[in-house]
C-alpha cells in the first residue's frame, strides 16, 4: 500500500470525525441556545412578577391599618398586572414592624403600639406585648392578623408564576417556578419617620383639666418629640386659654377673657432644638433624647391649667389682623422663622371640652368648625383628640342654632379633623382610633402617648417596600 493511498484514507477517517463531533457540538449548541431562550423567559417572567408584587404591596400598604381593605386593594392591583396570580399562587399576610435601635431584641418602647400592634385589645406603652418578636439590624417583626383585632403596619404578599419551557423540554426540562415575597409598609417601619414635617401641639388647658390630665399631655408630648429628629420635624406648641407670659413656664392664671387680648395662643414657635442627641441623656433628665434646656421642652412640661375653652383661635385666631405677631398655629405654620415651604404641615389639637369662647362668637364649635377647614384648605393636616369625651358626653351648649346645636363634642372634633367619622363611644374607642382617619377619642384614664405617637406616625403616611428580619 503506497503512502499517497494510506494519507488519502486517513484525511477521509478524520473528516468523518470531524463530521461526527462538529454535529454533536451542533445539538449541544442548540441546546444551550434553547435553554438560554427558557431561561431568559424566565427571568422575564421573574422580573414582571417582582414589579407585579412590589406594587400590588405598596398599593395594599397604602390602606394599612385597614386589613380588609389592603389585602383586596392589593389583589386588585396584582390580578390587573399579571392575570396569571390566583388561587394558590396569591397568599396575603400581615406583620407588625417596629424599631429596636438598642439592639435588645425587642421592640423600642413606644413603638408598639404606637406604630402598630400584634395583639387584640389595648397595650401599655412602654410594655412589650406577647407576641413572637423577631429582630434583626435594628427591626423587630411579628406576625399581624387584622381579623383578630390586630393593628397591622406591613403588608406582605407571596406569589409564584410558573413559566413554560418552549425548548427546554427537549432535554428533560419542562417548566420553570418562580417564587416572590414582597413586603411593603406604611408609617415609621422601625426606621423613625423619613419625611419632613412641620407641626403645632395644640393642648387644652382649661379648668376642666386636671392637674393629672396636664401630666397625661406632658408624657405625651414628650414621647412624640422623642419620636421625632429636630433635622427633619420642627415642632411648635399652643395652649388655650392665652399665655399672658411669653418667656416664662405658663403657670399663671390664665385670666378672664376679657384679658385674653393680651395672651398669645402660639407659645413656642416651630423648633428644631428638642434633642440632645440620639439616645443619649447628656442632662440627665430623665428623658434620654430631650435637651431640658430647649424652651419647647421647658413649656411642655410646665402647662398649668385654669380658664374657658375656645378651640377656634389657636388654630387661626380670626379677631386678629395683625399679621406680624404669629399669634396662631396656622400663621406660624406659614410664616414662622423655621416653617419652611413644600413640607407636610400639621397641627395636632387635645380637648376634653366644647367650645364656650370666643364671647363675641354666637356659635362657638361652627367658629372652632371653621377655622379648622380654612387651616385644611391652606394644606394644613388636622388632628383632633377627644380626651376623656365620647357622643354621650360634652355638648355644643353655647350653639343654640346651626349644626352643632346640643351634639356632642365628638362630632365637632371629627369634622374638625380631616377625612374623620366620629364613631367615639366607651364601647367603640378602640375601633374609632384603629380607623385611619384623624380624629382620635381616648378615655381620661388612658395614656394620650399611644395616640401621639400614632399621630405621629400617620404625618408619614406613605407607603414604602421594606426588608423584612430573615425568618420574620
Amino acid at each position: 500500500m503506497s503512502l499517497r493511498f494510506r494519507a488519502k484514507t486517513r484525511l477521509q477517517s478524520d473528516d468523518g470525525t470531524i463530521l461526527v463531533l462538529s454535529a454533536f457540538l451542533l445539538i449541544v449548541l442548540i441546546a444551550l441556545v434553547a435553554l438560554v431562550v427558557d431561561l431568559t423567559m424566565q427571568s422575564t417572567d421573574r422580573q414582571h412578577l417582582w414589579n407585579s408584587a412590589d406594587s400590588a404591596a405598596l398599593a395594599g400598604a397604602s390602606l394599612l391599618p385597614n386589613g380588609v381593605a389592603a389585602e383586596a386593594e392589593a389583589g386588585d392591583f396584582a390580578l390587573a398586572n399579571d392575570a396569571d396570580l390566583t388561587g394558590g399562587n396569591l397568599l396575603t399576610t400581615f406583620r407588625c414592624l417596629v424599631a429596636d435601635r438598642d439592639g435588645n431584641g425587642l421592640p423600642d418602647d413606644g413603638e408598639v403600639p404606637g406604630a402598630c400592634d400584634p395583639r387584640p385589645g389595648p397595650s401599655v406603652v412602654g410594655v412589650t406585648n406577647s407576641a413572637d418578636w423577631v429582630c434583626d439590624d435594628g427591626v423587630c417583626a411579628a406576625v399581624c392578623i387584622p381579623v383578630d383585632g390586630d393593628i397591622c403596619n406591613t403588608i406582605v404578599l407571596e406569589t409564584a408564576k410558573t413559566t413554560e419551557y418552549a425548548f427546554a423540554p427537549a432535554i428533560g426540562y419542562e417548566e420553570g417556578s418562580t417564587e416572590i415575597l414582597s413586603a411593603a409598609c406604611r408609617g415609621t417601619c422601625g426606621g423613625g419617620l423619613t419625611g419632613p414635617v412641620d407641626v403645632v401641639i395644640v393642648i387644652d388647658r382649661s379648668g376642666s383639666m386636671t392637674t393629672a390630665d396636664m401630666e397625661n399631655a406632658e408624657r405625651a408630648s414628650l414621647a412624640m418629640l422623642n419620636f421625632f429628629d429636630p433635622a427633619i420635624q420642627r415642632v411648635g406648641l399652643a395652649v388655650l386659654p392665652p399665655s399672658q407670659k411669653l418667656n416664662e413656664c405658663q403657670s399663671e392664671n390664665p385670666g378672664s377673657p376679657d384679658e385674653w387680648s393680651n395672651g398669645r395662643w402660639l407659645i413656642v414657635p416651630l423648633s428644631d432644638d428638642y434633642k440632645d442627641h440620639p439616645d443619649i441623656s447628656v442632662d440627665a433628665d430623665a428623658d434620654p433624647d430631650l435637651d431640658s434646656t430647649s424652651e419647647l421642652v421647658d413649656r411642655i412640661r410646665c402647662i398649668e391649667r385654669g380658664g374657658l375653652t375656645d378651640l377656634g383661635s389657636p388654630i387661626r385666631d380670626a379677631s386678629d389682623t395683625t399679621t406680624e405677631l404669629g399669634d396662631d398655629a396656622l400663621w406660624e405654620l406659614a410664616f414662622g422663622t423655621l416653617a419652611r415651604p413644600d413640607v407636610r404641615k400639621g397641627i395636632l389639637f387635645l380637648s376634653d371640652g366644647a367650645a364656650n369662647q370666643p364671647a363675641d362668637v354666637e356659635l362657638p364649635c361652627q367658629f372652632a368648625r371653621d377655622q379648622a377647614d380654612f387651616a385644611r384648605n391652606q394644606g394644613v393636616d388636622v388632628f383632633t383628640i377627644g380626651f376623656g369625651v365620647d357622643s354621650r358626653s360634652a355638648t355644643c351648649d353655647r350653639d343654640e342654632t346651626g349644626q352643632y346645636a346640643g351634639q356632642p363634642v365628638t362630632k365637632l372634633l371629627a369634622d374638625m379633623a380631616k377625612e374623620a367619622d366620629d364613631d367615639c363611644t366607651a364601647a367603640t374607642t378602640d375601633l374609632e382610633n384603629a380607623d385611619d382617619d384623624y380624629f382620635f377619642c381616648v378615655p381620661k384614664d388612658e395614656d394620650l402617648a399611644t395616640v401621639f405617637l400614632a399621630i405621629a406616625a400617620q404625618l408619614s403616611d406613605g407607603s414604602r417596600l421594606v426588608q423584612l428580619p430573615p425568618g420574620a
